[in-house]
């Protein structure tokens, strides 16, 4: 197997971790080693983020929006050119299907090219308060972003939470989550290319969270932190930021309700059903991981269900007929092994649970597809997120006993319902307590596009516009001019 070794990017340089040390990344599929990663500390999180800070206040980017549309444009070509390359590298560290890869990688192009076109359309307002006083409110880069990434959609979730803070004239010191570092440091390799970007812009430092993360939110001169991820590391964000009373937006679990009604269209609900929680094997925050449906469909629907499920091939990543893949880490695998069994105690097993093992399966963290049947509302399955490929069927008799099981968690990232009753879809969709509703269709995820969460799902929102505003501050400017006297 190719194995890559990859540095820091510091004020325009690769370079090593100032200690020497590295840390290793193994593929979840086969347990090979594939890359090999800088175990940075604190004193390399201090140069980058002084590299960063000197480039924001003395490069040409801040207030140069064309350029930062040029250079974006050049990078979102580049990374297409090299598509096929960071797929592969992608799917060695992630375990996910080959296909899945490149439809991320196809994914994070579409937001650093809407991105791109976005940062030439900053816009700001002004109101004439009297007559010889106008104010003027004008969108400015807040400084120094720090962006931590996670490791379920490492390429994706990179341009969608960093391009736009570059659009916005911003300066970066990336932190990408230690297990698929390479992958995410190949993306930022690609600026080699583009030597229109100025030096010190972007600037990336790896290693443990613990260390490098923390290092990075508690800094005195970062500005912002920008994180996706889970809600506990969430929460300690929030309380390391506290004291310098940093800018936050944080995307963290779901456990994401797709209600289905009888008068739905079941044969297009079903693959959507599918794709909806198995896809990267369960590891995304927005999988339909609760399906709730009404009760007089939900023995046939779940049967049609459970044979199509079952064909699904679990396998290698790089393999071409792969259908699903392993879990991205140990830990993560071990986890939903556990819940398994606790949904083996609180719930009828309908298909699944269990790890697979046949055909050469062995060395890597493979589970089957597995879905639950009614647990109780109060159960682990039901409340906690897994992140991982299982599916929760719970079932309804009235709209109002639908809505309540949809919202009866305390997450709130994004839902869907479906049924061929257009005021049903509205009257419920509007009563969801989430910050995306599909209506007969499930996770499509745009860059034009905003996503982000209720209640414990998080702060803020990514894409979109709002996803370019909130690396701004707004600075209002009153403009005296009395005649004189």
């Amino acid at each position: 197997m190719d194995v890559r070794k990859y540095q820091n990017y510091i004020d325009g340089v690769w370079k090593d971790a100032t200690n020497g040390k590295t840390m290793d990344i193994y593929c979840p599929g086969n347990g090979e080693l594939v890359s090999v990663i800088p175990a940075s500390d604190t004193d390399d999180v201090d140069a980058a983020v002084a590299s960063a800070r000197r480039a924001f206040e003395e490069e040409n980017w801040a207030f140069n929006p064309r350029l930062r549309s040029a250079v974006l444009k050049e990078w979102g070509q580049k990374m297409r050119e090299n598509l096929d390359d960071l797929a592969v590298r992608l799917s060695l560290e992630t375990g996910k299907p080959i296909g899945e890869a490149k439809f991320e990688v196809n994914g994070s192009i579409g937001y650093i090219e809407y991105y791109a076109a976005a940062t030439r359309t900053l816009f700001g307002s002004t109101t004439a308060v009297d007559p010889y006083m106008l104010s003027v409110l004008s969108r400015e880069p807040v400084g120094v972003i720090g962006v931590i990434t996670p490791w379920n959609y490492p390429i994706t979730l990179l341009m969608r939470d960093m391009a736009p803070a570059l659009a916005a004239g911003n300066t970066i010191v990336l932190k990408a989550a230690a297990q698929t570092t390479g992958c995410t440091t190949a993306v930022v390799e690609l600026l080699k290319q583009v030597p229109s970007m100025p030096r010190g812009v972007m600037n990336v430092v790896s290693g443990t969270g613990s260390k490098v993360g923390n290092a990075i939110v508690e800094h005195l001169d970062v500005d912002m932190i920008s994180f996706t991820g889970g809600v506990e590391t969430g929460k300690g964000i929030m309380k390391a930021a506290a004291p310098t009373m940093k800018k936050l937006s944080l995307e963290l679990g779901g456990k994401s309700p797709n209600v289905i009604f009888a008068d739905a269209n079941l044969d297009k609900a079903l693959p959507y059903a599918i794709k909806a929680i198995f896809t990267n094997a369960g590891q995304l925050c927005t999988v339909g991981s609760r399906l709730v449906i009404e009760e007089s469909i939900a023995e046939e629907f779940v049967g049609r269900l459970k044979a199509e499920v079952e064909k699904i091939k679990v396998g290698f990543g790089l393999d071409a007929d792969t259908g699903m893949g392993a879990i991205t880490t140990e830990d993560q695998f071990n986890k939903v092994l556990g819940y398994i069994e606790i949904g083996k105690q609180d719930a009828k097993l309908v298909t699944g649970g269990y790890r697979v093992t046949e055909n050469g399966l062995d060395k890597g963290f493979y589970i089957a597809p597995t879905i639950f049947m009614n647990p109780p509302m109060d159960s682990r399955i039901v409340q906690e997120e897994i992140f991982g490929p299982v599916l929760v069927v719970q079932t309804f008799k009235t709209e109002e006993e639908a809505i309540a099981i949809a919202n009866g968690t305390r997450y709130g990232l994004a839902s869907s319902v479906w049924t061929q009753d257009i005021d049903k879809a509205m009257r419920v969709g509007r009563k969801l307590r989430a910050g995306s509703c599909w209506i007969n269709c499930y996770n499509k995820l745009f860059p034009e596009c905003e996503t982000g969460g209720y209640k414990e799902s998080g702060v803020d929102r990514a894409g979109g516009v709002e996803g370019l505003m909130k690396y701004t501050e707004v600075k209002h400017m009153g403009i005296d001019f009395t005649p004189q006297a």
